[in-house]
């Protein structure tokens, strides 16, 4: 899976993401910063990413996928 498979993915399902991946093949690492996330316990704005791959990690096509999730700074 490429990395801009994985970054439009997120964009399209998480309102107002901002993403930044490094990695390479199938092993990747994303920084998510949403507004979504404000209220959410770390693991549940974790699952809402993970959740967008379960198809990819079944089939092989992403291996591994390391996540953080951050709410914007408010002003």
């Amino acid at each position: 899976m490429s990395p801009e498979l994985i970054i439009e993915r997120v964009k399209v399902s998480i309102e107002d993401a901002q993403v930044i991946i490094s990695g390479a093949d199938c092993n990747f690492s994303i920084q998510v910063v949403s507004k979504s996330f404000m209220g959410k316990s770390p693991l549940q704005s974790h699952r809402m990413v993970n959740d967008l791959f379960k198809e990819e990690f079944k089939n092989g096509s992403l291996h591994a996928l390391s996540i953080k999730t951050t709410i914007p700074e408010l002003e």
